[in-house]
């Protein structure tokens, strides 16, 4: 049996322009056969928009459901950090685990809740480092 792979290629541009309006409160619509427009749960917006940028950025992407127990090499890795860092991380109570025997395991939702969490924080450690850029006589990042 031979599976087909479509490959998709999206530029920068056909992602900043897909972008643009979304971030200024506006939603992607899909048109039914009727013409009738459907507006797409926010959830679905936010999942498309990441995936024309990790194309653009990445040339390709992988959809998929992610199991709702997860183990830590798998929680380990959606949060790009090592395994011991995830285990040290439940130790100190920074995510809920539980064991089946003797492993430790995740729910999905407690491991994407902090991967999410953790984007914002970077984000706004981000921000605050460019307002401190644009406060000085020097620059750290050019535009």
């Amino acid at each position: 049996m031979t599976t087909t792979v479509e490959r998709i290629n999206i530029s920068a541009q056909t992602v900043r322009e897909a972008q643009a309006p979304a971030q200024h409160g506006t939603s992607l619509v899909l048109r039914d056969a009727a013409g009738h427009d459907v507006a797409l749960p926010a959830e679905v917006q936010r999942t498309l928009l990441r995936a024309l940028s990790a194309i653009a950025e990445h040339g390709s992407v992988n959809i998929a459901q992610t199991p709702e127990e997860l183990t830590s090499t798998v929680a380990a890795d959606l949060l790009g950090v090592s395994r011991p860092t995830l285990l040290r991380w439940a130790r100190e109570g920074m995510i809920d685990s539980f064991k089946v025997g003797s492993h430790a395991r995740f729910r999905r939702t407690d491991v994407l809740r902090l991967r999410e969490e953790r984007e914002a924080q970077r984000r706004t450690a981000f921000q605050k480092l460019r307002e401190l850029d644009a406060g000085n006589d020097f620059e750290f990042f050019a535009d």
